[in-house]
This record gives structure tokens, C-alpha cells and sequence, in this order.
């Protein structure tokens, strides 16, 4: 059996695209298109497509961006596969390639990474809004199966587009590569992640009594309100720093809307990364998806961080003695933030039933 896996613009070695094609590879041959070299150019049953739209020809980004999906379509309607796993959708013509694929008599199957319809368009465009649902619609009309990143983001997506598929949810799963828990001494530091500083909410108050007990770093990103700015390091070094701190802070806003839904939903890549590094979180209880899992699992806390100090503060440090405990949680649930073997095979069923059907 062969496959197509499409990563549109994500880099060849993005964490997630990359797992799908290790996962592909147990079926047959794979070809597979990124923005970008991967690991993949040597590799047995693979065949790599780098294709990057930043390097397309055209005067405008319009231009270059119409050049690139004209690229992914001809990868669509020439190569030989038996199915086509889409990471993203051709912005430009992004019901040309999915019904390119259904009349060549190949199933689709749609991996969510968000909610499209309100994640494409910058805020000041959202009255366009319904015309993405209805782009969205349709696309789901034509697919085999879905794969979705948050339970709570894919009911939102069948409610408002009066569809239903064979669904199947992974969320960003850590990479289960190594253990954590107990090589580590950790400092008192807490560690900003999922924003930049003019994105964190957080009481000014309770920043700076934070920091009174607290160092404050970021990784991979400036942030105003951390006393260290780390830099973007490889996948074992961040997890290893990760796992040296005694809290992650999770509580950002990129819209002016509290209720965005591809937020308040979501399961970001660091919110997994952050409880498989054995490190509890200190969570913004705007995040609905995020928070079911903390207060299921007892693996953080979830605060009001807009609060005055008085609220906060209290059940922080009420936390820190009882630490262990925290630590402890994360033991006993490991195997429920990491991407492993079990997790590869469920996903591998899941299409094969959806193709034997």
C-alpha cells in the first residue's frame, strides 16, 4: 500500500507530520512533502517532495503561494498511492486538490492541526469567517476519516458543519524518548511557555510576587517579563531544561476574544511536552480542553492568574508542599502524554479500518 502524506508548509521534521509517515512506513511506501529536508531523504520506503512557497517564483505572496499549490497538485493528480494524508489544505485552491484525489478514486484523510475557520484569517477579517466554514464543509464532504488534535475542537467543527466522520483524536503527544523524573534537581524557576510576553496574561501584582520566588525563563522565544530569554535549543536539550523547573506557566491570548475557540480548545505541543518532562503546570483556567486533563490528573493547577496576588499565591505555595504529590501524578499518567508504540498502532488501525470500509 502506498501513501501520500502532504505536511504543506510544515518543516520536514515537524513532530507530528513526521510521526504519521513513521507510521505510514508499516504499510508500504510513503511519499512525502514538506517545506523543508528531513531526515527522511536517505531513508528506506520513503520518497521525499520538498516543495517550499517561500522559494516558489512570484512577484507578491499571492503569486508564490498559487505556484506552490500548484506544485502540491501535481503531486495529488501524478503520483501512484492508494490514500493522501493532508496536514494542511491548499490555501489557494483548497477544494481543487481534495476533488482532484476523489476522482482518481483515492481516499483523503484530514488531520486537523486547529480550527481552520477561525485560525485562518487575522482577527479584522473574521467576517469572512463563514465562507471558511463553508470551504470546510465541503472538504469534509470528500474525506475518508478525520484526525483531530482536541475532542472539544472536533465537536465543534461536526456541530457547525453538520457533519460527521470516522474521527479519530491525537493530540500533540511528547516523544517518549527518555525519563525525566528523577535525574533532575529542580530549581526554583518557572518556565513561560506557549507565548511571548505581550501575549502572557498574567496580574501584574502576581508577576511580581512571583518573581520573588521565582526565576522566570522563557524558551525559544523573547519575553519581556522573564528574568532569561533561553534560546530555541534541540527537542532532548528543551525537554531536559523543561524537566529542571518546578512549573510551567501556560496563559496567553493571541485575539481579543476570550472565548477563541482555537485556544480555549487546544492542546499545544508544550502543554504535553511540559507534564511528559514531569513538570507540573500552572494553567489559565480560560483553557477548557487543557484543563479537563489538569484537574482529571491532578498534574498542575489551575488559577485565575488575572487575580490579585491573595487568590493565587496561596495555592501555589500550598502546592509546593505538597510537591511530591504533583510529581507523583505525573508518574502514574506518563503514558498518557507520550507518543509510543500503542498509540502508533491505534492510529495505524484507524486507517485501515476507515480504508477496508
Amino acid at each position: 500500500m502506498k501513501t501520500l502524506v502532504l505536511g504543506y508548509d510544515h518543516v520536514g521534521n515537524d513532530k507530528r507530520v513526521v510521526r504519521t509517515v513513521n507510521a505510514f512506513r508499516k504499510l508500504g511506501p510513503v511519499y512525502y512533502q514538506s517545506s523543508s529536508k528531513s531526515d527522511f531523504r536517505s531513508c528506506e520506503k520513503v520518497w521525499s517532495y520538498v516543495i517550499d512557497k517561500v522559494k516558489m517564483q512570484g512577484l507578491s505572496g499571492l503569486q508564490k503561494r498559487r505556484n506552490f499549490d500548484k506544485h502540491i497538485l501535481e503531486l495529488v493528480s501524478d503520483l501512484d498511492y492508494d490514500f493522501v494524508y493532508f496536514h494542511g489544505f491548499p490555501h489557494s485552491m483548497p477544494l481543487k486538490v481534495f476533488r482532484c484525489a476523489k476522482e482518481r478514486g483515492k481516499k483523503i484523510f484530514y488531520d486537523l492541526h486547529e480550527i481552520i475557520p477561525v485560525q485562518f484569517l487575522p482577527e479584522q477579517y473574521s467576517f469572512l469567517n463563514p465562507i471558511l466554514w463553508q470551504i470546510l464543509k465541503a472538504q469534509l464532504s470528500l474525506v475518508a476519516g478525520v484526525i483531530g488534535v482536541s475532542g472539544d475542537a472536533m465537536k465543534m467543527i461536526f456541530d457547525k458543519t453538520e457533519i460527521s466522520k470516522p474521527l479519530l483524536i491525537v493530540p500533540n503527544y511528547a516523544n517518549d524518548s527518555f525519563s525525566l523524573f528523577d535525574s533532575h534537581i529542580k530549581r526554583e524557576e518557572i518556565a513561560i511557555v506557549g507565548g511571548s510576553s505581550r501575549k502572557t496574561l498574567i496580574n501584574s501584582d502576581l508577576l511580581r510576587e512571583l518573581k520573588k520566588d521565582f526565576r522566570l525563563i522563557s524558551i525559544g522565544a523573547k519575553c519581556d517579563i522573564a528574568d532569561e530569554c533561553l534560546p530555541f535549543m534541540d527537542y532532548d536539550l528543551m525537554m531536559r531544561r523543561i524537566a529542571s523547573v518546578q512549573f510551567t506557566l501556560l496563559s496567553y491570548q493571541n485575539r481579543l476574544d476570550e472565548q477563541y475557540a482555537n485556544e480555549i480548545y487546544s492542546l499545544p505541543n508544550r502543554f504535553y511536552d511540559s507534564l511528559a518532562a514531569g513538570t507540573p503546570i500552572l494553567l489559565a483556567k480560560r483553557f477548557v480542553t487543557m484543563r479537563k486533563i489538569i484537574e482529571r490528573t491532578h498534574t498542575g493547577l489551575v488559577l485565575d492568574l488575572l487575580l490579585e496576588p491573595d487568590e493565587c499565591l496561596p495555592m501555589i505555595r500550598k502546592a509546593l508542599n505538597s510537591y511530591d504529590n504533583l510529581l507523583e501524578n505525573l508518574r502514574i499518567h506518563h503514558d498518557e502524554f507520550v507518543w509510543n508504540t500503542s498509540k502508533e498502532n491505534e492510529f495505524v488501525n484507524f486507517i485501515t479500518t476507515v480504508l477496508d470500509n
